[in-house]
């Protein structure tokens, strides 16, 4: 197991005074990834949940499409690499490499996406519907339950939850990561998370966005900005996304109705 931080030497400077201390800071390992004996990609993660990340990357790519199409995975921690047996995909990996932008699902309007994830998406029908409190209640979990961030400052986290409970949450030094993460976590506990919600640190752009999409997840709680590509595929997807998610305040971007919102206050005693 590696540390997850390391203690370095600075010089604190504030205002005029300064001195020399140190700081904890996060570690950031490259993690080569194998499939089938040959090499995938590099990632710059965490070193922790190598498995998790592994599997959340193989099936958001679209290597992994059932729960049969993983054989074996060996984390070799001494050589910083993971190497997966299973289904052979022989176009995948040149799949991923060759991004072609093309319109979402069929549709013309200017919402877009890599053609390669069209077949790895689907517009959400989920029907469930979460109070305001409860989206609330997610967004500030994080900010509660982060001691790596406080500590350091380095990582991105987020989870998901349902009917106000937080079912897991992960983190990492890259946003993308961690929604692999959470979706490896999923896989491993044969969760179906297509009545869940996402709560999640990080700005939202349209790569997130089509992440959350593959995870088959409704509703994601952000503390950061959306895109406005994000929210066009949002839309196009039908995901309700939430930003800027913070102590009480949040904004509501697309498909409002599955919030159930309290009445107005000038509604309350008919002023």
């Amino acid at each position: 197991m590696i540390d997850e931080t390391v203690t370095l030497p600075i010089i604190k400077v504030r205002g005029r005074d300064h001195r020399p201390t140190e700081d904890t800071i996060v570690r950031e390992i490259p993690m080569t990834l194998y499939f089938n004996k040959e090499e995938i990609i590099t990632v710059l993660c965490s070193p922790n949940h190598i498995k998790e990340l592994t599997i959340g990357f193989l099936i958001s790519e679209g290597f992994v499409r059932d729960r049969g199409d993983i054989y074996s995975i060996g984390h070799h921690c001494e050589e910083n690499t993971i190497r997966v047996e299973g289904q052979p995909r022989p176009a995948q990996k040149e799949a991923m490499n060759r991004r072609v932008m093309s319109a979402c699902c069929g549709k013309s309007r200017a919402s877009f996406n890599f053609e390669n994830d069209a077949s790895l998406v689907k517009v959400q029908k989920s029907a469930i519907k979460i109070g305001l409190n409860e989206a609330v209640y997610y967004a500030n979990y994080l900010d509660k339950h982060s001691s790596l961030f406080k500590e350091t400052g380095g990582i991105h986290n987020g989870g998901v939850g349902h009917s106000g409970e937080v079912s897991f949450t992960c983190y990492d030094i890259g946003r993308h990561n961690v929604l692999d993460k959470i979706l490896g976590r999923a896989y491993l506990l044969n969760l179906d998370l297509s009545d869940h919600v996402l709560f999640f640190s990080g700005r939202v752009s349209s790569e997130i966005l089509l992440k959350v999409a593959k995870m088959n997840i409704p509703i994601l709680v952000a503390r950061s900005a959306p895109t406005d590509l994000s929210l066009a595929l949002a839309e196009d997807l039908n995901i309700t996304v939430i930003g800027f998610a913070r102590g009480d305040k949040l904004n509501i971007y697309t498909c409002p109705e599955r919030i159930d919102l309290p009445p107005l206050l000038s509604a309350v005693g008919g002023v």
